[in-house]
């Protein structure tokens, strides 16, 4: 494997493993007004579902980097085979139709 490959590999892993951190410590600190504001017996439905929608639009946001990093990672491999700076894969094997 090439270095500039290795080197793609490396910068794309840190981009994933710095998405999962930030997105635990984004949940964690969030976690602490939503935990406050659910202790008022009035607010506690509301915020429940505040907390809800929250976390699900945190969870979107990082799966969106996430799947963006992977995809610049396949364009990044293209590129680099085209240029000869990386070994094409190996064809995968083709599964046997069933009859």
């Amino acid at each position: 494997m090439s270095r500039i490959k290795s080197l793609k590999d490396a910068v794309q892993q840190a981009i994933d493993n710095g998405a999962r951190t930030a997105e635990e410590v984004y949940m964690r600190v969030s976690r602490l007004p939503f935990d406050q504001l659910e202790r008022i017996a009035a607010l506690e439905g509301v915020v429940r579902k505040a907390r809800g929608r929250h976390d699900q639009s945190v969870a979107r946001l990082y799966q969106t980097i996430r799947a963006i990093n992977r995809r610049i990672g396949t364009l990044a491999d293209q590129a680099l085979r085209r240029l000869g700076l990386a070994p094409t894969p190996a064809p995968r094997p083709r599964k046997a139709k069933k009859r």
